[in-house]
């Protein structure tokens, strides 16, 4: 059985007793600046530039917030793994991806 825990304000699953993914950014707080489409940064974001150094062909700063958005989803394998590359290096796990990835 599946079922979702909150932990520091952040999703996790957690699936017979066991978490099997880390806590992620929450859907709730996406941030409307970010493009359409799996990957996503939430309003938790601390503008570290980690995501922009690490995948900058998807994550941008937008100046008039101050934090990370997506300004382009990934397409093939190879951009999905580095998206989530960023997405799992994110100190303050702001990086969401539905799940999709």
């Amino acid at each position: 059985m599946n079922e979702t825990n909150e932990v520091n304000g952040k999703l996790t699953l957690w699936h017979d007793g066991r978490r099997t993914k880390q806590p992620m950014a929450n859907i709730i707080e996406r941030l409307s600046q970010n493009i359409r489409g799996a990957f996503y940064v939430d309003a938790t974001c601390t503008d570290c530039d980690l995501c922009r150094t690490l995948a900058p062909a998807f994550f941008k700063r937008d100046d008039d917030i101050g934090f990370s958005v997506v300004y382009r989803q990934p397409e093939t394998e190879e951009e999905k793994a580095l998206a989530a590359e960023a997405r799992d290096s994110c100190p303050t796990e702001s990086i969401g991806s539905d799940g999709l990835t």
